[in-house]
């Protein structure tokens, strides 16, 4: 059997139990029959690494086989279907039968290019089973346009990368566009482009429908509609009258679908010729120079005088709303209405065929946003105010249920009404759906309602992982803070700056940012947590005297600062942490117990639980497994309280370490099993590797390590195997010490000490343990030493 068809057979007998492990044992049968080689496994990893390059499922590795995740269906982005669309059939014809990879639509505004794209769209869609992707690039409207970063962002996303891994770089967000399209099938509908972008494809198997007003490569050009396409949208419309009156109409609206669209809303409750009459004597027909805005402008004009006063108030007020649709909650704080009078009013616009529903959202055609903000007055900017007062006391009010312990900047006085939350997942909610809006609104907010916004959201947005949105928000605030000259914005904006630089990993920028914000910070709270920051940060690039220094004092001025008992708590947890990496385990447990009893008094029981495990960790390093077991399950009982899956993996498979150590194998294994199965449940593939370890599978869990980069999961993987290799035992030794994990350096010494029968190895190793108070590696090396010949001379460990 050839290396394709064995790859062929492994592919089948996993997606036949998609989903579910398959053990080793199954595969190799099903791939090799009767005639397995000498070394299966090797060879089926070999056979496995294979197929991973060739498929877009993931292979999942298992304690006991493999598990295939068939990949998730592609995302369907497309505007709904045109069931009244008429015409256009020879376009049609044309771009549906055309090979091209970029189907590129042009003509003059309200020609119905959009229209046309979507019918096309919708059309061939068949074609492109691996999803569908839409953007309006607004590239014409009178808002802000949609950047080529957002847009990246959002098909990245749409894709299946998760937002915490979009990159901020542009060049890599196309590469990774461009890697994540090959190999597929998919369609880009990019609506309103002002020029062909990094967003077409390029790819083959991908095709991109554009339309735009600017002429392009290869375009069709749409020209207004023909008399019997003009007369067919008329009689879907169900607009009477004499063929002479439908002729002129048609003739005045200039045979754009627009503003028959327009009209024939209008004419739904009127009299033909009465509304010819009114349509031929409006004076500002030829008010605009771009062909055919004097057609809509007239349809509109009527339409607009018909409406009722309060109708016609709303739709200027509307032009001014920043993003790209709104739904009638936007609509009651921007024009101060009751949300039943706001969707009244919002179906008044609709029937007259001025605003444009999809669901519980509306929008404005581009066009007909212009003509609407002719109308606004001097209304505008109120509304606008209002607006942003209500999104920024809302968005404070969903920040303080997702991100409850964050600091921020203290509020505003409240200039309207606000949204409140019952709980997380309502907030959560009502930012996923607000999130493009909220970040348009930062940028057209002014002082100081940009740097409060940005705030609000920063939380949320880091959380989630919408790290190039965290980037526009904060940018947008820092400019506007600057600018007016406030210390205290600026500070807050240096601070989300410096959280974007840490999740990216540039450290250095984030320490700049983070001591920049401490020279201009001017209360203690804000120092405090700078200072824990900054320690954070320290912690990470490995200077750890530097973040122990940086995280003493901010626990130093919350002492003194009295309130706030929860901060103080966490920054004793980090203190905690911070003597754990440094071998310094009696000061991490003294850290750790009074952040416990801290964090305890003052009701915060997931953090309780996260000092409760480190308690229950730091004393299994020690060797005192019934201390560690009594934290560890009390933390886990927490977790459970508060219904934390995503906590339990680690917990447990600490437990099952204790277990493993103490010569319980059946229960380690029930353990360890349990942590494998919650870990996959919640994705924590770190926590996979160490349950792997504990189950002695330790060539999958080397293998998850590698391909996750997680080098402290693959030398706990190691440990065991090195202690029959010595080859293997000095690269572990090596590679420990580069990694400057001082926990492992003395076990990895031990394995070393093992592998070689090293006695003044295990010396080195005991000395080590001694020192750091490492109980179960001390007696470990001294049964070792003890069962040596008095005079045992050994290699040294370099």
């Amino acid at each position: 059997m050839s290396k394709e068809t064995r790859q062929a057979a492994l592919h089948r007998a996993l997606r036949e139990k998609a989903g579910q492990p398959v053990l080793f044992g199954d595969l190799v049968r099903a791939v090799w029959g009767g005639e397995a080689p000498a070394q299966p496994l090797p060879a089926l990893r070999t056979l496995v690494r294979r197929l991973r390059r060739s498929v877009d499922d993931e292979i999942v590795t298992d304690a006991s086989g493999y598990r295939l995740v068939v990949r998730a269906p592609g995302p369907a982005q497309l505007p709904a279907d045109l069931p009244d669309f008429v015409g256009r059939e020879d376009e049609l014809a044309a771009l549906s039968t055309s090979t091209s990879a970029v189907l590129a639509i042009t003509g003059p505004p309200g020609v119905g290019k959009t229209a046309l794209a979507v019918k096309l769209a919708h059309r061939i869609r068949d074609r492109f089973p691996d999803g569908q992707l839409h953007v309006d690039l607004r590239g014409f409207a009178t808002g802000p346009a949609v950047g080529l970063d957002q847009a990246l962002g959002r098909f990245l996303r749409a894709l299946g990368v998760p937002p915490a891994n979009v990159p901020l770089d542009r060049d890599e967000q196309i590469a990774l566009y461009r890697s994540k399209l090959r190999g597929r099938k998919v369609l880009v509908l990019l609506d309103n482009a002002t020029e062909l972008s990094p967003l077409v494809p390029g790819v083959e198997g991908c095709t991109a429908i554009v339309t735009s007003r600017t002429e392009l490569p290869g375009q069709t050009g749409l020209d207004v509609l023909a008399d019997d396409e003009a007369g067919a949208l008329l009689d879907r419309m169900g607009v009477d009258g004499s063929p002479d009156d439908r002729a002129e109409l048609i003739r005045l609206c200039a045979h754009l679908p627009l503003a028959l669209r327009i009209a024939g809303a209008h004419l739904a409750d009127r009299h033909l010729p009465d509304y010819l009459d009114e349509l031929r004597g409006d004076g500002r027909l030829d008010a605009l120079e771009i062909e055919g805005d004097a057609a809509v402008r007239a349809a509109f004009a009527l339409s607009h005088k018909a409406l009722p006063d309060d109708a016609r108030h709303l739709f200027g007020l509307l032009s001014v709303h920043p993003g790209a649709d709104f739904d009638v909650e936007d609509t009651a704080a921007l024009a101060d209405l009751s949300g039943e009078d706001a969707a009244r009013l919002l179906d008044v616009l609709v029937r007259a065929g001025l605003v444009q529903r999809a669901g519980e959202q509306f929008a404005l055609h581009d066009l007909i946003r212009l003509f609407a903000s002719e109308q606004v007055g001097e209304g505008g900017p109120r509304a606008v105010r209002r607006l942003l007062s209500f999104y920024l006391a809302t968005a404070r009010h969903a920040a303080l249920r997702v991100t409850p312990q964050m600091e921020r900047l203290d509020p505003l006085p409240p200039e309207g009404g606000s949204r409140m939350f019952a709980d997380v997942g309502e907030a959560l909610a009502w930012f996923e759906a607000k999130r493009q809006v909220l970040v348009a609104a930062v940028h057209v907010a002014p002082h100081p309602f940009a740097s409060h916004l940005a705030d609000s959201v920063r939380g949320f947005l880091n959380k989630g992982g919408y790290l190039q949105d965290l980037a526009e928000v904060v940018a947008a605030g820092l400019r506007s803070s600057r600018a007016a000259g406030d210390a205290t914005c600026q500070t807050a904006m240096l601070i989300g700056r410096g959280h974007l630089h840490w999740q990216r990993g540039a450290y250095g920028e984030a320490l700049e940012d983070y001591g920049a914000a401490l020279g201009l910070a001017t209360s203690d709270r804000t120092r405090a947590a700078l200072l824990n920051n900054i320690g954070l940060v320290k912690r990470e690039t490995g200077d750890l005297a530097g973040a122990l220094a940086a995280m003493e004092e901010s626990v130093l001025v919350r002492r003194g600062r009295g309130g706030e008992q929860v901060f103080l708590g966490t920054a004793l947890y980090n203190v905690g942490t911070v003597h754990g990496a440094r071998a310094e385990l009696r000061e991490a447990i003294a850290c750790f117990e009074e952040a416990r009893q801290v964090l305890q008094e003052c009701g915060s029981p997931s953090n309780t639980a996260a000092a409760l495990e480190n308690l229950g960790v730091a004393h299994r390093e020690l060797g005192e497994h019934e201390e560690a077991r009594r934290y560890l399950e009390a933390a886990l009982a927490l977790y459970r309280e508060a219904r934390s899956t995503q906590d339990e993996p680690n917990v447990l498979v600490n437990l099952a370490g204790i277990a493993a150590e103490t010569g319980d194998r059946d229960q380690a294994r029930l353990l360890a099993t349990r942590s494998l199965e919650v870990a996959r449940d919640t994705d924590d593939v770190r926590v996979q590797v160490e349950a792997l370890v504990v189950l002695e599978d330790f060539d999958a869990a080397v293998e998850l390590a590698n391909r996750i980069g997680y080098p402290v999961g693959r030398h706990k993987a190691q440990l065991t195997p090195a202690r029959r290799d010595p080859a293997l035992a000095r690269e572990l030794v090596r590679d420990v010490r580069d990694s400057g994990d001082l926990l492992l350096e003395a076990q990895a010494l031990l394995a070393l000490a093992e592998a070689t029968g090293d006695g003044a190895v295990a010396g080195e190793a005991l000395d080590l343990a001694k020192a750091r108070e490492q109980g179960a590696v001390v007696a470990r090396a001294e049964a070792f030493l003890a069962a040596q010949p008095p005079a045992n001379g050994g290699s040294t460990s370099s």
